[in-house]
This record gives C-alpha cells, structure tokens and sequence, in this order.
C-alpha cells in the first residue's frame, strides 16, 4: 500500500486469531477508499495474505522508539451490507453466474470467476441498470462491495451528465460532411470520434443508451442506439455523408452480420470504412501475409464473420450513389482506454500478463520450432488506427488493408511486462508451440503505412506502461 502515489503510511496488524488487518494514512481526502486499497492488494497478494479490511486513518499511532503501536490501534471497522437495487443486481448477478451464495466481500476469483464470466456479469450488469460497464471492471472490484461502488460512482456522474446535457441542449441539425461513427465510446471508436474532431470533421456518434454521456466533445452529436436496433442503425446511416462502422459484438456474429446489411442498404452517398480484424485471414501458410491474400483455414468464427461483414460492404460499393468502401483489418489495437486495457486480460497476452504480474516462470516457443523463425503478434496504437480510419474517408482504398502499426516477438513482449511491472520471471524456451501462442503472423500494411506512421509517445513500451498504469487505482 505503501506504493500508492496517494498513501502516505500503512501497517498491518495480525491477531492471534482471525486473518490480518490493514490500516492507511492518505496524503488528503481525495485518495483511495478503503475499498480501493482492497481491490489493489487482491490483485498484488495471494489470497491468503489480503487482509480482512483496511481501515484509513488520519495518523498512525507510534511507540516512542517510532514503530507503529499495533496495541492502540483501533479496532477494523466493520461495513454495513450495501443495499438498493445496484447492490441487489450486483449480489444476484454473482450468484447467478457463479453458481454460488455469495456475500458482500467474497472475491470473484475465490468464487470460480475468469475472464469470460466477467464478461458475461458485466452484460447482464449493464443491461439491467443501464450504467455502462466492462469486463475489466469486474476483475479490478473483484467484490460485489466494491462493483456496487463502482456502479453508484458511474449512476451519479450519469446523472450529472444527464442533468446538465438537458440546461445546455445541443443542435441535432446534421451538418455537411458529417461522418458516422458507430462503437463511438468503445476502444476504437473513442479515438476515431477524438481523430475526427480534431480534424474539425462534423461527427454523428452513435453509442449505447448507457454510455452515451461520456461523450461530451465539441463538435460531435450523439444519437443513442447500437447494433440490435436496425431502424435505429438505418436511420442513422441516412442522415450521413460518410460512415465509420467501429462496432462490433465480438461474440454474436448473427446480430453484426444484420447490423452490417442494414447499414450497407440505408448506405446512398459518401464513402463506408469497416474495421475488420486480421482474424479475417484465418491462418495462413506463409508466414508474411499480404493485404487481400485469401483466407487460409481455420478461420475463427469471429474472423468468418468479419469477412461475410466484408463482403457485404464492398459488393455494394460504388453501386447506386454510394461511395469507395475500406476494409481495415486491425491486429490487437492497444492504447489508454478501459476497452483496450481488456486487451492484456485475455488469450495469450493476457497469460503472459498474469505471469509477468505474479513473477511466474514463462515458457515460450523457441524461433525455428515448426519451420516459423518468429513467434508473436502484430499490434497498433488506438490513435494510429483512427489516423488510417480517416486516411480512408478522403482516399478510400477500394477493398482491404491492414493497420498494423507493428510487430513484437512473444519474448520481447514477457521482457516488457516484466519490467513494466518490476518482477523477474525465469524464461525458458520449448520446441512445441502452445495452443494460445502459435501466432508467426507478419501483416503488411504497405496501402495505410503513412497514417500508421507512429508519432511521439506511441511507441509499443509507452503504450503498454499507460495501459498498464490506467489498471492500477489511482493512477488512471
């Protein structure tokens, strides 16, 4: 605790009986809660060492000789059960999903929780309250205490945002050269939207009913929807001038398949860029890979889908007014937003995360093993992905180009977590493949190289300490 920029002092107490029992000094009273100072020693601890609470006080008692006397400290306090309908949804949710009575403090993991059902709590959490939440916010809270904080944070600066949107209304009135953009608050929407703003482009956002208050930028209106809502999505294409299609369920492929027919038959002028994942080449049999090579099997689910979106788009193009249609197929996009930051939680990167974070030993391929000299993955920066977004509203290339805006071996990523988080773990190289890790794929991205170009602070290291500061209470 002791390392969080905003805690001044803390010590820990063990009773002879019962588990241990942290206690906080804060440098002021905007630091960290309790709660928060909990959430970050259960992702810093095992299990067995995370305290019961912690308590925040305003100064620490001392012995004469200095060190904190544990005799006159006070007892830990104890917590009322949270109550209303957030922390009732919260508690269902849990025992809903995880199949188990749970209570106020009880850790997801503990409980048989993984990345998946995190996903899957924060659907159900975020359609029933109507309050936008992530995977990654679960796995940070861990507890239902903590979610339902999180949620009652999240409903009262939703309120606020409500409230003061309705004393300042802004103009509807579609302006020439507006551009829509779909998944606006999502990882790659936020930056399209930021991208396009800049550039003084008028900008249509669409975004869901929960979310849609965390837009607030000069120059983009909001109209609330997503993908399952067809009229919605039509109506929304015809009242503009280009369209960038950044959303995407990532496991219903049936709904982004009618999601995507509906907007390419509402789609009359203008130019349409898709953003497509390199999934859509399933697995080659040469290790570099050029834009618009066919698919090689297997190809994902999430990849078939992408390519019958694909497919749809750019049959039409050209065709009955309508303008030039891109395809920009995206490896992993990393950069500073929640959304991304869920990128190091799963799959192979987040297996490397976990181990790089507990200092656990990793066992990579070794180059050479099957014939492939390379073992890792393509990437790019949020902000260089919206930049080839808006390259293709002004040159549209007519068909598929990738966006990676590099390549980094599976070792040198370890190494970089490693250090990033300040841990040592023994590396070791094996002459098998593992399942999650058997990625040799080289992306040429020769048609959108100038956009994706990086600039200052986009660096791989750069942005994976951002993404990896923004996981951390406090320092976001």
């Amino acid at each position: 605790m002791r390392a969080h920029p905003q805690v001044a002092d803390a010590t820990v107490r063990r009773p002879a009986q019962g588990p241990p029992v942290a206690y906080a000094v804060l440098h002021d009273s905007l630091g960290p809660s309790g709660q928060e100072l909990m959430g970050l020693l259960r992702r810093s601890l095992a299990p067995e060492a995370v305290p019961a609470t912690v308590t925040l006080l305003d100064a620490l008692p001392r012995t004469a000789a200095g060190p904190p006397d544990h005799a006159r400290l006070p007892g830990p306090s104890t917590p009322s059960t949270p109550t209303g309908p957030r922390a009732e949804a919260v508690m269902e949710s849990f025992t809903a999903l995880l199949g188990l009575p749970s209570s106020p403090d009880d850790d997801f993991f503990a409980l048989g929780g993984h990345s998946l059902k995190a996903v899957q709590l924060a659907e159900r959490l975020r359609a029933e309250l109507g309050l936008p939440l992530t995977g990654l916010d679960v796995l940070q809270a861990r507890t239902p205490r903590a979610l339902t904080a999180l949620l009652d944070e999240r409903a009262a600066r939703q309120s606020a945002a409500k409230a003061a949107s309705k004393s300042a209304p802004r103009s509807r009135d579609i302006r020439p050269g507006t551009v829509l953009v779909t998944g606006a608050t999502g990882g790659v929407g936020a930056f399209v939207v930021r991208e396009l703003a800049a550039q003084g482009r008028p900008v249509l956002a669409l975004a869901r009913p929960e979310s849609a208050h965390l837009i607030a930028t000069e120059g983009v209106d909001v109209i609330e929807g997503d993908l399952s809502d067809l009229a919605g999505l039509r109506n929304a294409v015809a009242q503009a001038d280009a369209v960038v299609h950044a959303a995407c369920t990532f496991t219903r492929h049936d709904v982004d398949l009618a999601a995507m027919e509906t907007m390419v038959d509402a789609w009359r002028r203008g130019p349409f860029v898709f953003v497509s994942s390199v999934d859509a080449y399933g697995h080659p049999d040469t290790d570099r890979v050029a834009e618009e090579s066919p698919p090689h099997a297997p190809v994902s689910p999430y990849g078939r889908a992408k390519l019958d979106c694909e497919a749809l788009l750019l049959r039409a193009a050209g065709t009955e007014g309508r303008g030039g249609a891109s395809a920009v197929r995206s490896p992993i996009v990393w950069g500073a937003h929640d959304r991304l930051r869920e990128q190091l939680r799963w799959g192979a990167i987040g297996t490397l995360y976990q181990a790089a974070r507990e200092g656990r030993p990793i066992e990579l391929p070794r180059p050479g093993t099957g014939g492939h000299p390379w073992y890792g993955v393509a990437w790019v920066h949020a902000a260089a992905l919206a930049r080839a977004v808006a390259e293709c509203l002004d040159r549209p290339v007519h068909g598929v180009a990738n966006a990676a805006g590099g390549h980094v071996s599976w070792h040198d990523l370890a190494h970089d977590l490693t250090e990033l988080h300040g841990t040592r773990s023994d590396f070791s190289e094996t002459g098998t493949t593992p399942r999650d890790l058997d990625h040799r794929w080289h992306y040429d991205s020769t048609r959108l190289a100038r956009p994706l170009r990086a600039r200052q602070g986009e660096d791989r290291r750069t942005v994976l300490a951002e993404m990896i500061a923004g996981m951390t209470p406090g320092t976001d």
